[in-house]
This record gives structure tokens, C-alpha cells and sequence, in this order.
């Protein structure tokens, strides 16, 4: 797995095409249909993915400064930068927000998007602990193993959401533990199967019938269930049909993936967009939001003006990222530091 692979980039643009459509107007205006469809199967498909290339032999501390690095610096910047300087401004108090901020729960920050990549860091770390203690064991065995955590995980989602508590007298919502701890059974068990599968996968590359097939399935399945997942929002309808779809939805965007590829153009766009998800996932939310908002304003039709939004979405987060690359005080923030090979 030393080089790249195209087909994973392309999965991964359509993970977070998906995010950003997920997170505009016709989504929004959509409960009942297109939130629970998408939602059933983008964040698995992002975890999923990323397990692909996970190694495990290398050691722990240094793994999770390597991830810190690449998820919790490029959060943290943003996120602390905004807030100061939007606090400043407006002349409200810091320490709240600040505090928001720290605990990275998707409540307690303005571009609520970004919770993400807190809890993925978290993920990873723990998936780490768990492959080491199932290295030994087969592929079936570990397969079926990881069905507890995930089913124990679905079982604790109520525990920490929207609980009271009250402290000294004072009663506060609790939003999930910090960095979205309680839902890391579940999202590491996506990961963990992706490393798991890693081999099956590269090996299987899907085709145009697959994909069929998987659409079929997935509408069948959605049909009869009606059951979606939000992990932000500690939603997981059923440990069954939930869990299908995600499996389902997570092999369709990789036969899809495949069946973009017979088009030199979209599989250089698509690769480009699947190599620049942080920066989309990072400044999609306000940008959408804001042109979209603009864009009434001026007298568009809400569906004309989320079109726009979306296109600014996923243009303007690129050329930010083109300018990141070219400024080094950006890119110290936004970018892993280059490993130098012993």
C-alpha cells in the first residue's frame, strides 16, 4: 500500500460532495428523504476509508502526534482563531466559547462540521488499542468480534446526549462527552473494519453491475426500514437496518467511485476534491451558508440559490486550499509536517 489509490480519492470526493450537499438547503428542506438516505452512510464511509490505510506496527505515541498533527491543529486553529475574533468584535465574553471550543462537542461549536475531527483523532487512537489486542486472531474472528463494540456502543448513545446535570446548584444540558467520546465504539468499528477489509477491497475494485445492485439493495432496504444514523446527534435507529445501510451506502460510493473512472476529466476532479477534504470539510459550512443567504437576498428562488451555494461550497474551500499551500504560515496550521524517511 505504498502508492495511492486513485479509486480512494474519488471515494472519498464523494464522501465529502455528500457532506457539503448534506449540509445545504435541499437537504434541510428534505427530512424525511434525503437527510435520512445521506445520513445513513457518509460518516461510516469516511471512517471506513480512512482504516484502509491505517498501520497499526507503528507505535502509539508517536501515531497519535502524527494524527494530532493532521486533525486536531488545523481544528483547533480555526476554530480558536474565529471565535476570538468574532468575540472580539461583537464585545462578548471569550471564556465560553473558548471553553466550547476545548470540549469539541458538535453543541459546544459555531461550524458545527467540525466535530468531526476531534473524535476522529480519538477514533483512530482507540482503534489502534483494539487492533493490537485482535492481531493475532483470523479475519472471520475479528470480523465477528467487532460486532460487540458496535452493538455496545449503539446501546450507550442515550447515556451522555442531552443529559442534565447539575453542579453546585446549577443545571446543565451535558452534549455528548468531550471530543464526542461516546460514540467511539461505534465510529472505530467502522475503521477498524476498514483495516480489516483492506486487502478485499483493493482486490475488488466493483463495476457498473455491482453498483446496480447496491442501489437496488439500498433502496429495498431504506423502503422497508425507514432507519438512518447521525452520529453527531446520537442517532442510530436500529441495530440491524442502520447498520445494512451503512454497509450498503459505504460499498455503493465505491462502485461508483470505479464507475467514474471511465472518464479521464471527473477522475481528475474527483481525485483533486477526495486529496482536499479537510480544507472542504473545514469551510464549506460557512461559506454555504452565507452565499446562500446572499443569494436570496438578491431575490433568487431558494432552490437557485442553494445551487450557487453549493458550487461556492466546494469552489471557494479549493482555491482557500491552493492559497494555504503557497503561504507557510498557513500551511504550518492546515498541513501535517513532511516526515523525513531515516
Amino acid at each position: 500500500m505504498k502508492h495511492r489509490w486513485i479509486q480512494m480519492d474519488i471515494a472519498k470526493g464523494i464522501g465529502i460532495l455528500i457532506i457539503v450537499y448534506a449540509h445545504g438547503w435541499f437537504v434541510a428542506s428534505s427530512p424525511d428523504l434525503l437527510y435520512p438516505i445521506l445520513a445513513s452512510f457518509v460518516l461510516p464511509l469516511f471512517f471506513f476509508l480512512s482504516g484502509v490505510f491505517f498501520k497499526p506496527e507503528q507505535a502509539f505515541t508517536q501515531m497519535a502526534v502524527r494524527k494530532a498533527d493532521g486533525l486536531l491543529k488545523p481544528f483547533f486553529f480555526t476554530l480558536l482563531t474565529y471565535v476570538i475574533v468574532r468575540d472580539l468584535l461583537r464585545g462578548q465574553p471569550l471564556l465560553p466559547d473558548i471553553g466550547g471550543v476545548l470540549y469539541a462537542s458538535v453543541e459546544t461549536i459555531p461550524w458545527q462540521a467540525l466535530w468531526f475531527l476531534p473524535h476522529f483523532w480519538v477514533a483512530i487512537l482507540f482503534s489502534w488499542v483494539v487492533l493490537r489486542l485482535i492481531e493475532r486472531l483470523s479475519l472471520a474472528v475479528s470480523c465477528v468480534l467487532m460486532l460487540v463494540p458496535l452493538l455496545i456502543g449503539i446501546w450507550m448513545l442515550p447515556f451522555f446526549w442531552q443529559l442534565p446535570v447539575t453542579v453546585g446548584g446549577q443545571t446543565w444540558v451535558l452534549p455528548g462527552l468531550p471530543f464526542s467520546l461516546d460514540i467511539t465504539l461505534i465510529s472505530s468499528t467502522c475503521f477498524i473494519y476498514g483495516y480489516l477489509l483492506r486487502d478485499r477491497l483493493r482486490r475488488h475494485q466493483g463495476s457498473l453491475l455491482t453498483l446496480l445492485i447496491s442501489v437496488v439493495l439500498f433502496a429495498a432496504v431504506f423502503i422497508y426500514s425507514h432507519d438512518t444514523m447521525d452520529l453527531a446527534q446520537r442517532r442510530y435507529d436500529h441495530w440491524l437496518w442502520t447498520s445494512l445501510l451503512a454497509v450498503i451506502g459505504v460499498y455503493l460510493c465505491w462502485a461508483l467511485a470505479r464507475a467514474l473512472m471511465v472518464s479521464p476529466l471527473i477522475t481528475r476532479a474527483m481525485t483533486y476534491i477526495g486529496q482536499s477534504t479537510l480544507i472542504l470539510l473545514i469551510f464549506h459550512g460557512e461559506i454555504q451558508h452565507k452565499t446562500f443567504d446572499l443569494m436570496e437576498r438578491l431575490g433568487l428562488p431558494a432552490f437557485f440559490a442553494a445551487c450557487v451555494g453549493f458550487v461556492v461550497a466546494v469552489g471557494a474551500p479549493l482555491l482557500i486550499g491552493e492559497v494555504i499551500k503557497r503561504v507557510a504560515f498557513l500551511r504550518f496550521f492546515y498541513f501535517p509536517f513532511a516526515l523525513r524517511k531515516a
